[in-house]
C-alpha cells in the first residue's frame, strides 16, 4: 500500500548514483509489467538496460543489498515520500525484479517513475520478443498454429530456417542478391504475424448488398442474420475459417447508409474502425442498384470490389471473374479488381476465396523457406504489407 517514508526510515541503500544531472539516463533502458492489466494480489515489473541499477537505488530503502536474493524494503514513487512495499531482486544480467501490490494505482505509478528517466514501457510480448531469437520464437508461438499450414512454417524456423538465411545474406559479397534476398524476407513479413493471428477480411458495403448473406456462405454456415430489411446488421459479426491453410476471419459489418437511427449510426461508425484495422477489405456491390445510388467505398489500397446479386442482375455475370470498367465504386481501371458473386446460390464464392488469399499472401512460401515472425498484435519493424501481385 501506499505510506509516506522519511530518509533515515529502513537505512536508505545508498551507491553515489545521482540522476539529477541527466536528463534520460534510462533511455536505452525499459520497463516492462509482467502480470496482467487490472488488479490483482501482486503486480511484477522488469526494469531492464543500462544504468538501471544505479537509478533504482535513488528510489530504494532497504536494509539489506540488492542482489539475486529477494530482499524486502520500500519504493520511493515520488518527490514527497510516496512510498509501496516491494520484494525485489536483482538477475545475473543487471535486470532488476520490481513485486509489489496487484493495484492499478501501484502499477501505473511505477511505470510512469521509470519512464520519467527515459525508460520505455513495453508489454511483456514485445520485451520477451525483443529477446527471443527466431528459433525460440517459433517454438513460443507453434502450440497456438490454427493450421497444419502454419506449424510448418514455424516449424521450418524452429529448424533453423531463418536463422540461416540471415547468415547467408551476412556472408554474401553480391549487393544485388543481397538486396534480392532482404526484399523476399520483407514479402513474407506480413505473413509472418499471421501464423497465429489470422487475417483480418472485412465485408463492408451498402445495406442490402448481401454482406451478412455472403459470410454465411464463406463460413458454410449461419453465422449472421439475414433480413430484407435494410440495418439488420448493427454489429460487427465475425467467422474464422482457412484458406489455402491460412487463417482468415471474416468481419460482417453495418451496411453504409443514410440514417438517423442512433443504434444503425453506432453500427456504421464501428464499421469504420474495422475498415481502418482490415487486412483487406472486401467491398460489396449490390448489382441491382444503380451505380449513382451506390455508396462510395472509404479510400483504401486493401479493396477488393465483389460485385453481388448475379441471379437478379440484367447482364449474364455467370463465370466472371475480373472485368475492366470505371465506374464510382472504382476510381481507375484494374484488370482483376473485380469479382461476381452471388451469395444465395453459391455462384463464384471459390473465385472470391482464391482472390482473397492472392491478395493477403501474394508470395506464400516455399516449403523451407525464411519466414520473419512475430508475435501476436506486435507492431513490425519493417512496417511492410503485402502488394498484391501485378
Amino acid at each position: 500500500m501506499f505510506r509516506k517514508i522519511n530518509e533515515t526510515e529502513n537505512g536508505r541503500q545508498q551507491t553515489g548514483a545521482d540522476a539529477s544531472g541527466a536528463e534520460a539516463p534510462l533511455q536505452q533502458s525499459a520497463v516492462c509489467r509482467l502480470t496482467p492489466p487490472g488488479r490483482g494480489a501482486i503486480a511484477t515489473f522488469l526494469l531492464c538496460g543500462e544504468g538501471v541499477a544505479d537509478v533504482f537505488l535513488l528510489h530504494w530503502y532497504g536494509k539489506k543489498p540488492l542482489d539475486k536474493h529477494p530482499t524486502w524494503g520500500h519504493l520511493l514513487l515520488d518527490d514527497v515520500g510516496v512510498c509501496e512495499e516491494s520484494v525485489v531482486c536483482q538477475t545475473d544480467d543487471g535486470t532488476i525484479e520490481i513485486h509489489v501490490h496487484g493495484g492499478e494505482q501501484i502499477a501505473s505509478a511505477i511505470e510512469s517513475l521509470f519512464e520519467r528517466y527515459g525508460a520505455t514501457r513495453l508489454t511483456w510480448q514485445e520485451h520477451f520478443a525483443s529477446r527471443m531469437s527466431q528459433r525460440v520464437l517459433a517454438l513460443r508461438l507453434l502450440p497456438f498454429a490454427p493450421t497444419e499450414r502454419t506449424a510448418q512454417i514455424l516449424l521450418d524456423q524452429y529448424n533453423g530456417a531463418f536463422d540461416r538465411e540471415m547468415a547467408l545474406i551476412e556472408r554474401l559479397s553480391d549487393s544485388e542478391e543481397r538486396q534480392r534476398r532482404r526484399k523476399r524476407l520483407k514479402e513474407l513479413a506480413l505473413l509472418g504475424q499471421h501464423l497465429v493471428e489470422p487475417f483480418r477480411v472485412v465485408l463492408a458495403g451498402a445495406s442490402n448488398a448481401g454482406k451478412s448473406s455472403l459470410l454465411n456462405a464463406i463460413l458454410g454456415f449461419r453465422r449472421s442474420l439475414v433480413h430484407a430489411l435494410p440495418g439488420t446488421t448493427r454489429d460487427v459479426v465475425s467467422g474464422q475459417t482457412a484458406l489455402d491453410g491460412f487463417p482468415v476471419t471474416f468481419f460482417d459489418t453495418a451496411g453504409f447508409r443514410e440514417t438517423s437511427d442512433e443504434l444503425e449510426l453506432r453500427g456504421i461508425d464501428r464499421s469504420l474502425h474495422s475498415l481502418a484495422d482490415a487486412d483487406l477489405i472486401v467491398w460489396i456491390i449490390d448489382l441491382t442498384v444503380e451505380e449513382s445510388q451506390r455508396p462510395v467505398c472509404p479510400p483504401a489500397s486493401n479493396v477488393l470490389y465483389c460485385y453481388n446479386k448475379t441471379d437478379l442482375a440484367d447482364n449474364d455475370y455467370s463465370g466472371t471473374t475480373a472485368s475492366k470498367m470505371v465506374d464510382s465504386e472504382r476510381q481507375t481501371a484494374t484488370d482483376c479488381a473485380s469479382i461476381f458473386v452471388c451469395a444465395l446460390t453459391g455462384e463464384g464464392i471459390e473465385r472470391l476465396l482464391a482472390e482473397v488469399i492472392r491478395r493477403l499472401v501474394p508470395y506464400p512460401p516455399e516449403q523451407g523457406e525464411a519466414v520473419p515472425i512475430a508475435l501476436p498484435h506486435e507492431e513490425e519493424a519493417s512496417g511492410c504489407r503485402a502488394k498484391p501481385r501485378p
